[in-house]
């Protein structure tokens, strides 16, 4: 068994190779072999600890990630069916966040119009330079349109990322004037009130909602949900118990489940996704264990090739 740290983890992969691991798995995601336990939590004084787990099918690896949200301390312990034991710790400080990005961009390659050229994006905190870069990875971007609270934050976050990509990046007065022109959008914060609403969104808009991954968190309003042509998430077990703005428009009688798609079956091909250029559609991400194993998978192989990792005893 090996330890690979942020450093190690950093050098082996970066954020086209989370895309490409997360949409290898999915392609695989109604096979039998498939297992993914939503996230747990379990309150600790002081701290949280999460806990969630997953299988990958047709590879020879599952396992479980642990994390305390409040302390930093992140990480996933990957297993091997054939070694019948734990073969890596690997801290996903990092990789978290990449992984995040990385479902936002399958989400968007197979959702989005083709010819989606305009991002906006709502907050600009941890997770949404990734978002960013995931989206720049699978559609041609043209502009970008950043909104937080934070007047000198979101220009100075635009600069950045416009520095970095090389796409026009501009901040917007107003979470509504962010959305004035965009074919993608993102919602990237940890607001538990809704930072979007149904009523800004134009025919033919993919929508990313990725910071709501609680029932105490909500970014989207009723109308956001209700006006989607399309709703689909990591995993509809997780997203009844996380995805806040779905469970309470079903507990309500205003969403059947039964209509909610997951991620996996538009990447396999099982359910078609966009059929006009005029739909809307609407990815609430949640953040799974099966792209957690999946990205991991790749960076314990990476490792063992590259000779990287510590050993650790069992």
């Amino acid at each position: 068994m090996i330890y690979i740290g942020t450093d190690e983890v950093k050098r082996l992969v970066n954020i086209q190779d989370a895309i490409d691991s997360l949409e290898a798995s999915f392609k695989n995601w109604s096979d039998k072999a498939t297992a993914n336990l939503p996230r747990r939590r379990l309150k600790v004084d002081g701290a949280g600890l999460n806990v969630m787990a997953g299988a990958i099918p047709g590879s020879d690896y599952f396992g479980y990630r642990a994390y305390l949200p409040k302390i930093g301390y992140n990480a996933l312990i990957l297993l091997s069916l054939k070694e019948k034991a734990p073969v890596a710790m690997i801290d996903l400080n990092w990789a978290s966040t990449t992984r995040t990005g990385a479902a936002t961009g399958v989400a968007t390659r197979y959702m989005a119009r083709a010819d989606a050229k305009q991002l906006a994006v709502i907050g600009t905190g941890r997770q949404s330079p990734d978002q960013i870069r995931a989206v720049a990875l699978v559609r041609k971007l043209d502009r970008i349109t950043v909104f937080s609270r934070d007047a000198a934050k979101r220009d100075a976050f635009a600069k950045k990322m416009q520095d970095e990509l090389g796409v026009t990046t501009v901040g917007a007065a107003s979470a509504e004037a962010c959305l004035d022109g965009a074919d993608i959008v993102v919602a990237a914060t940890n607001s538990t009130v809704p930072v979007l609403k149904g009523a800004w969104l134009k025919p033919g808009m993919h929508v990313n909602g990725i910071g709501a991954n609680g029932l105490e968190r909500i970014e989207l309003d009723d109308d956001c949900v209700l006006r989607a042509d399309q709703i689909v998430t990591d995993q509809v077990e997780q997203a009844k118990i996380e995805a806040a703005a779905l469970v309470r428009l079903a507990s309500v009688g205003k969403l059947d489940w039964s209509n909610v798609v997951e991620l996996g079956e538009i990447v396999e091909g099982t359910v078609p996704t966009r059929t006009s250029p005029e739909q809307i559609t609407l990815f609430h991400s949640l953040g799974i264990a099966f792209e957690d194993v999946a990205f991991g998978a790749m960076i314990y192989e990476r490792a063992k090739k590259e000779g990287l990792g510590k050993p650790m005893p069992l």
